[in-house]
């Protein structure tokens, strides 16, 4: 990408950037630590300073043939981000009381550019994607009254549409205040875990843990990318962090660059999916729907270990197919500095989940963690922070957010315009209607529905715009609150996989070489029990441990072992090995019996977990006699 430090004048603007990055950073910690503002306050000077930064860091269209020109275009956005986020901090008060849906000609102007300037810096930190759902849902309110049927709605003017843009319903909702209120402050976290070390030690402990086995590099890959995924909340951003290391460690193993990229792609979005943190997740669904964290997370574990179960039999199973040799002994050791960032990383942990689990917000909570984190990291000899050092870590920690912050306000117009035009009524009912025939059908639509509004988008901002478009329907459903977040939180993570903008898939073709397209196939295939998990604990909701009991007990018990071998068995087949290689009956038998196992009540589950089992037990006992015959004719 094109940068602005060329000449004086780019200096000057990329010097503005990181300014406006850490103060985005001191700014949230200012505010968590008990200075509250109102919310438009807080939401008013996060977004300008993040479109601040974003202008004097990203640059445009222009860069790369009119370089001045662009800076020039990017001075000309920051002046009028000071102007309109100026004008609308010092004038809520007099909005909110005299001027609401009836704004004067300077709201207008305001309101106007406000939106083109979101749009813009959208761009620049996301791409087209997120321009062309938040340009469409703008346009749908202002010609939307010219379709026919239920997808019309009444007649928007001009200025109604930017007030619904530029408002609470929209730029400034509740998508920007999930991030301003909690995501960014774990974004700092995440920050200071990666300057003190603390992140690197995820590597080393996978490393350590895989040795010695012939899928190793993989399973190494999976556990890393999955722990430190866990505190990053981004698959691409994961991708390329760990990928770096563990992309060509598996090909140097022997796997294909296109399933090693696979593997690291699908790794990276488990991270998100695995309590405690799960990228944020939880603490956003903790905050939009009341529900204890302590519920979340116990909801999460047992499809969090189904996952990464799914994800490690593939690679296994991958390797007995490729012959591989078991891995060697790391040459990495513990020695004092290692030892030094597992010490960190245990007490950044230790204090965040205990803290969680006393009843704070998780934005306290992430606050106490990040100054354990940085005093260890100021304190401890080997690993020690230098004031460079800490800057910096003040700088990323509000530049790691620009992306997150720009979209999240962006997709609060689609939010809005979803609400004040009943477009969410409609799909709502229309969803409704179709599950009152068949549930699955009403399911995989809103799944369908979660993926598709998802593609592109971070997941903070994927889950946050779906959950208001899709969700109201699968409660209706009859869906329990908690599993719906869950149904759509789950799909929004999977979109970072799914073509035709597979962003996690695109980071990883970048490292490997690979065509995109391999990758995201073999990524789909790793991750066919990652979408069948929702369906499962809609049916099996036992599985989301909510209301275990010792009457319930043994029930759970066969439920999981059922679903373990379901993973197993589907594992088994996308590969197409288990002690020797499966023929297509084989393989397709084994995939069928395991997404019933998933997907169907106790009777139909447990007979399908015999079929694995047998289909399994007979391809292990030709393979041993296969074997014995072999060392008797020799």
């Amino acid at each position: 990408m094109p940068t602005y430090q060329n000449n004086m004048a780019g200096r000057a603007l990329h010097l503005l950037g990181l300014a406006a990055c850490a103060a985005l950073t001191l700014f949230i910690l200012w505010t968590t630590l008990g200075v509250r503002y109102p919310s438009q306050i807080m939401y008013g000077v996060s977004l300008m300073i993040g479109l601040i930064a974003t202008y004097a860091l990203k640059p445009g269209l222009l860069a790369a043939k009119w370089p001045k020109c662009d800076q020039a275009l990017s001075w000309l956005c920051v002046v009028l981000t000071l102007l309109t986020s100026g004008y609308y901090l010092t004038e809520y008060e007099a909005i909110a009381a005299f001027r609401e849906g009836l704004p004067n000609t300077q709201d207008m102007i305001c309101y106007a550019v406000g939106t083109l300037l979101v749009l813009e810096a959208a761009r620049r930190v996301e791409g087209w994607t997120l321009v062309a759902i938040t340009g469409g849902a703008i346009l749908y309110l202002l010609y939307g009254d010219l379709l026919p049927g239920a997808l019309g709605h009444r007649e928007f003017w001009l200025d109604e549409v930017f007030d619904i843009s530029y408002s609470y319903q929209g730029i400034y909702g509740i998508a920007l205040g999930a991030v301003v209120d909690v995501v960014l402050m774990f974004v700092i976290l995440g920050a200071a875990l990666r300057h003190t070390g603390a992140g690197d030690f995820f590597n080393f402990l996978a490393l350590r843990l895989a040795q010695g086995r012939r899928s190793g590099a993989a399973q190494a890959a999976i556990i890393g990318s999955a722990m430190f995924g866990s505190v990053n909340g981004s698959a691409p951003a994961n991708v390329m962090s760990t990928g770096v290391l563990t992309i060509p460690m598996m090909k140097k193993a022997g796997y294909k660059g296109s399933f090693a990229g696979a593997v690291e792609a699908v790794a990276s979005c488990s991270g998100q999916l695995m309590p405690p943190i799960m990228g944020v997740g939880a603490f956003i669904m903790a905050e939009i729907t009341g529900i204890p964290y302590p519920s979340i997370v116990l909801a999460a574990v047992i499809p969090a270990f189904l996952y990464l179960l799914a994800l490690s039999a593939a690679v296994a199973f991958e390797a007995g197919r490729l012959r591989l040799q078991p891995e060697e002994s790391s040459d990495d050791p513990f020695d004092r500095k290692r030892q030094m960032q597992g010490l960190v990383l245990l007490a950044g942990f230790t204090t965040l989940i205990g803290l969680l689990l006393s009843g704070f917000s998780p934005s306290w909570c992430g606050l106490w963690a990040s100054v354990v984190v940085l005093a260890m990291g100021m304190i401890l000899p080997k690993i020690r922070l230098s004031w460079r050092q800490l800057l910096e870590v003040l700088i990323d920690g509000g530049r790691d957010g620009l992306a997150v912050l720009v979209s999240c306000a962006a997709i609060g117009i689609v939010i809005g315009a979803v609400s004040v035009t009943g477009l969410g009524v409609t799909l709502n009912q229309a969803i409704v209607s179709l599950g009152e025939g068949n549930l699955v059908l009403a399911l995989i639509l809103a799944a369908c529905c979660s993926i598709l509004l998802g593609m592109g988008l971070p997941t903070a901002a994927s889950y946050l715009m779906v959950i208001f478009v899709a969700g109201p329907a699968i409660l209706d459903l009859g869906v329990d609150l908690l599993q719906a977040h869950l149904f759509v939180f789950y799909y929004a993570v999977l979109s970072a996989i799914t073509p035709p903008v597979a962003l996690a898939v695109f980071a990883a073709a970048a490292i490997t070489g690979e065509r995109s397209l391999s990758i995201a196939f073999s990524a789909l295939r790793l991750s066919v029990v990652a979408f069948l998990l929702p369906f499962a604990w809609i049916f099996h909701p036992e599985i989301n441990l909510q209301d275990v009991s010792l009457s319930t007990l043994a029930s759970l018990i066969a439920t999981v072992v059922m679903m373990v071998i379901a993973t197993v068995g589907i594992s088994a087949a996308n590969v197409g090995y288990f002690q020797r290689s499966l023929n297509v009956i084989e393989r397709l038998l084994i995939a069928a019996a395991g997404v019933l196992a998933l997907t169907q009540g106790l009777v139909i589950s447990a007979v399908a977990a015999v079929v694995i089992i047998a289909v399994m037990f007979n391809a292990y006992r030709s393979e041993s006699n296969g074997t014995v015959a072999s060392e008797v004719s020799k």
